[in-house]
């Protein structure tokens, strides 16, 4: 996520919201949401929301928002996740935030783990039929963004039993624009072959071919290396 950097620190709102502990201390947001988890999360929720929904407001902080509230299992991020993944290419905070190797941007990538670590919350906040949908719309578009290895927060058994016909939808069209020849800056193949290896237990005829048709598309040594290690060494 994005930080207090020399290019960028949060405003005096954002800093109170996330850039400081419940103690008052400085802290980084990511503990500050983990911490929050406790029930911390209360206290924080309505300046947060507010912040999201602020369509003059910092767009990394808005960002790093959405982020918290989703983590929180918190309605309201999941509806804006929802939202966000209806015009990925339109949002304001894409490019916000980056990975350290190929400099792409990962605000998906991020809101994908959110997901992921909402699972503990959702019993708790009711809110399990909000953190499927706001899996669902992230994966109905993982072959345009970028998830990379983060596209494992949103296997979770509950999460692939509600979204398979979604999961096997996107290994189509993304195998469809490798064979293509179209190759995304981002590691498409690495994702592809993670949805497949999920629903190989459910649908192993299907992920058999489907693995077999990524191969033959060329979708890069780390997507061979995970097909392989799910037990599929024949394919490569």
């Amino acid at each position: 996520m994005p930080d207090a950097t020399s290019r960028w620190e949060p405003d005096p709102v954002l800093r109170g919201l996330l850039f400081t502990d419940f103690d008052g201390l400085p802290a980084d947001p990511d503990d500050v949401i983990a911490d929050a988890l406790d029930g911390g999360y209360r206290e924080r929720t309505e300046g947060l929301a507010a912040l999201l929904h602020d369509e003059n407001a910092d767009p990394a902080a808005r960002f790093l928002a959405c982020c918290a509230l989703v983590s929180w299992a918190d309605p309201i991020g999941c509806a804006k996740v929802v939202e966000s993944a209806a015009t990925p290419d339109d949002l304001a905070w894409r490019g916000q935030s980056h990975d350290r190797f190929n400099s792409q941007d990962d605000t998906f990538a991020h809101l994908a783990e959110a997901v992921g670590r909402s699972r503990d919350m959702v019993e708790e906040r009711g809110t399990e039929a909000e953190r499927i949908e706001a899996a669902r719309a992230l994966i109905r578009i993982s072959d345009r963004v970028q998830l990379d290895r983060r596209a494992n927060d949103l296997l979770y058994p509950e999460i692939v039993a509600a979204c398979r016909d979604d999961l096997s939808a996107v290994v189509e069209r993304g195998i469809a624009r490798l064979a293509a020849g179209d190759q995304p800056k981002f590691d498409l193949g690495l994702q592809l072959a993670l949805f497949i290896n999920a629903l190989a237990e459910s649908e192993p005829v299907w992920a058999a071919d489907a693995g077999h048709r990524l191969v033959a598309a060329h979708p890069g040594d780390r997507a061979l290396r995970e097909l392989t290690e799910a037990g599929s060494s024949s394919l490569c």
